[in-house]
């Protein structure tokens, strides 16, 4: 009898375990899926926009029967659809985070038989160690539906194995299943590319090369004052970009921080991972420097993991654009006429078919580039500015970042040069004003001189305060700092590139 009541007891207990199993794996499920949406969206999401803007998804007959020919078909075909919804706020986040989740669930299905509860153990590993994975830039979404369809695969043929009758015909079914499951899906990405920590630096860099990218130059200043603290030659470049877009580069340069020349371009070489080298390009577009633009271009796209990217594709279709090329620009557009996201984009810049502000666009960036060629080293920036200038004075975009690369070498004798020959309306900036004074200073400081080159009487009082200050030496450092720290008086006088190395 106490045997039986032991029995009946355990039997009540049984449905009451597995309802509190599956509130706490319902729970987890939840909360998992939130804790992921919340780190891709707030934490790392620009991560998942540069992965969208180097990937390519067409959906053209051709470009979808290529992903039979190789292995892995459906990881591939998948991952790349889902990629390109990336570009949308939110979307890249929410996909993430089902992803990852639907891989922890199979992996959950795969154990608990053996394991029962404990089998959420090994499912919050493989998210883990997914999560870490897909936190390194070149670690495709193709790789994670891998080991989704290679975990489907082996919980299908337990499921043959268990349930089929006969057991010659449970093994063949079963052998031929995993051999269908890791054609379709892979067999795992074992390949050494694992990265089991965000890296929050690089984070940094993409969030102001896609904001700028974007357009949203309101979002992509406050990212750049977040980030302050830490400067660095990349954030130097951008700011001057930010700066050159508003007209502002000219007034405001000094205000932030600037390692001589080296923060108004980035180097093309070797040594430079391929955003670098693709961003580079930003400044000779800017400029409106196409031939440079297009090289970096061209080798930012060579040397990102899959060759290819819609980013690269847009920019080059641009490039054509502008050239007045448009039959090259058409094979750009095709291609991205082809794509879910970028139909109308594509279709908007086509020869005949432009809209009114893309026409717009087109006049003002043909305004800016030269109309003769010339054979010069890729990273020769005076060389480039001088003759975009030459070609045409009226490029403001070269006109401020020639004088600027002019006052970062602090050869203000140059500058007076390229100032008097491709300012002939003597434009009254800050800066322009503080380095001619220099010069004026130099030169013995006559009030006609001043008067000549139309300096401002405020800049004039300021600069006799910061020479009053200067000639009381060290013990008024300070005190120069504190009030004229951000003139290029104080940089003439006091930078070094020692400090900015």
């Amino acid at each position: 009898m106490g045997s039986g009541k032991k029995t009946s007891d355990e039997t009540k207990r049984l449905p009451a375990k597995e309802r509190c199993g599956k509130t706490v794996c319902l729970t987890i499920l939840i909360v998992g899926c939130l804790l992921l949406f919340v780190f891709f969206q707030f934490f790392y999401r620009y991560h998942l926009y540069h992965r969208e803007q180097f990937s390519l998804f067409l959906t053209a007959p051709d470009a979808l029967q290529a992903y039979w020919k190789a292995p892995a078909a459906i990881s591939c075909l998948v991952g790349d659809f889902l990629t390109q919804f990336f570009y949308f706020r939110y979307m890249g986040p929410v996909i993430m985070a089902l992803t990852l989740m639907l891989l922890g669930v199979l992996v959950y299905r795969l154990f608990f038989r053996y394991l029962r509860l404990w089998a959420l153990v090994p499912a919050l590993c493989a998210v883990l160690m997914e999560t870490g994975r897909q936190c390194g830039l070149t670690y495709p979404l193709s790789s994670t539906w891998q080991w989704i369809g290679l975990v489907a695969t082996l919980l299908l043929c337990r499921w043959v194995f268990l349930r089929w009758k006969g057991l010659f015909l449970r093994y063949v079914v079963a052998v031929l299943l995993l051999g269908a499951g890791i054609w379709l899906f892979g067999w795992g990405d074992w390949e050494k590319r694992s990265v089991f920590m965000p890296n929050m630096t690089q984070e940094r860099m993409l969030a102001v090369d896609t904001e700028y990218y974007f357009g949203r130059y309101d979002i992509m200043g406050r990212l750049l004052d977040k980030y302050a603290s830490t400067p660095n030659r990349f954030n130097a470049y951008y700011r001057n970009l930010w700066l050159a877009n508003q007209y502002r580069l000219s007034d405001d340069m000094l205000d932030y921080y600037q390692p001589f020349e080296l923060g108004l371009f980035l180097p093309v070489d070797e040594k430079v991972s391929y955003p670098i080298v693709y961003a580079s390009g930003e400044l000779w577009f800017l400029l409106g420097d196409m031939t440079n633009a297009e090289h970096s271009t061209m080798l930012g796209m060579i040397f990102s993991p899959k060759g290819k990217g819609v980013r690269p594709l847009r920019r080059l279709a641009e490039i054509n654009l502008i050239n007045g090329d448009d039959e090259a620009a058409m094979k750009y557009l095709r291609i991205l006429e082809r794509t879910l996201v970028y139909r109308r984009w594509a279709r908007a810049r086509m020869p005949g078919q432009q809209t009114p502000e893309v026409q717009r666009w087109l006049t003002m960036k043909r305004s800016l580039i030269a109309s003769t060629d010339l054979v010069r080293a890729p990273l020769d920036l005076r060389r480039s500015l001088v003759h975009l200038l030459d070609d045409n004075p009226d490029n403001v975009f070269a006109r401020q970042y020639l004088l600027a690369f002019d006052l970062m070498h602090k050869d203000v004798g140059v500058f007076v040069q390229d100032y008097t020959h491709y300012c002939p309306r003597q434009e009254s900036h800050r800066l322009w004003e503080e380095a001619l004074l220099i010069l004026i200073s130099a030169n013995g400081g006559a009030e006609e001189e001043m008067a000549r080159w139309n300096i401002s009487p405020s800049t004039v009082a300021a600069f006799r305060e910061y020479n009053t200050l200067y000639k009381e030496g060290e013990g008024a450092i300070r005190r120069l700092q504190q009030k004229y720290g951000k003139t290029y008086w104080f940089f003439f006088h006091f930078a070094s590139m020692d400090a900015h190395e």
